[in-house]
């Protein structure tokens, strides 16, 4: 445990330093999340005016927006970060190393990924708030709970980010997959697909978190408001393809040794 933790604390001071250090980076990436949402916002906005929408509906439509643009930069970052850094290591001929710890390649990956996640959801905050001061929806964020539910549902897509990760020892090149996942991630937060079949939106990854970040900052639930069972069920759904994830990238890792390409890029 102890050996994990130092892992984490050197991976997040690494992310934080690369943030300090590489400003221009971080700053177009702000950028871009920001450009792309607004370019998005004001032509829902336009398209709902020219459609003759009532502005009630589109209120409430464009403020679910707003959370659910914030929970796929959130998911992004997530799922992408482990499967990059194994691309990234096995072209700087790192992967082998970081294979030999006695953590566990797969422990490594997750732990990476945790640390680079809470510097992403500093910039992911960052984004939220410049959206909801340009757009003037000034939506409930309540931290406490919003990442108390973040944080046990996150593991999910670290699971997903496992699987490509694992992809990625065997085929090496797969950023055509990674684009196309970010397509299936904004069907998830859609507001509409909350009136999905209850045992659907339990089994999809991420799921039940989504539906409770929209209860607390469109419902304006509070801590004390979520059941013991809905935090056991965030909870199984993350574990559960959490595991799946470590299976098939032990699997991918094994047959990448067995091939002898788990250093190549």
């Amino acid at each position: 445990m102890r050996k994990l933790f130092y892992v984490f604390k050197v991976s997040f001071e690494k992310s934080i330093k690369e943030m300090v250090r590489y400003k221009f980076n971080t700053l177009s990436e702000i950028m871009t999340f920001y450009a792309l949402f607004i370019a998005m916002f004001f032509g829902m906005k336009l398209f709902g005016t020219s459609m003759k929408v009532a502005p009630l509906d589109l209120g409430q439509t464009l403020e679910g927006f707003v959370i659910g643009y914030f929970l796929w930069t959130v998911m992004v970052s997530a799922y992408s970060d482990t499967a990059y850094g194994v691309i990234n290591d096995a072209s700087k001929g790192t992967l082998e190393q970081i294979s030999m710890s006695s953590l566990g390649l797969h422990n490594v990956l997750v732990v990476r990924s945790l640390a680079n996640l809470l510097v992403n959801l500093i910039i992911s905050f960052i984004v939220l708030f410049s959206i909801m001061a340009t757009t003037n929806y000034w939506l409930n964020i309540d931290l406490l709970p919003i990442l108390l539910v973040i944080f046990l549902g996150i593991f999910s897509m670290l699971g997903i980010s496992l699987v490509l990760a694992g992809l990625a020892l065997i085929f090496k090149k797969v950023q055509s997959l990674l684009n196309l996942v970010q397509y299936f991630l904004i069907s998830l937060v859609m507001v509409g697909t909350s009136g999905m079949g209850s045992i659907l939106s339990m089994v999809l990854p991420f799921r039940p978190t989504i539906e409770k970040v929209y209860d607390i900052t469109l419902g304006n639930e509070t801590l004390a408001d979520i059941s013991l069972g809905y935090y056991g069920l965030v909870i199984a759904n993350s574990l559960a393809y959490l595991l799946i994830g470590i299976i098939v990238f032990n699997q991918c890792a094994k047959i990448a040794k067995k091939k002898g390409v788990l250093g190549q890029y």
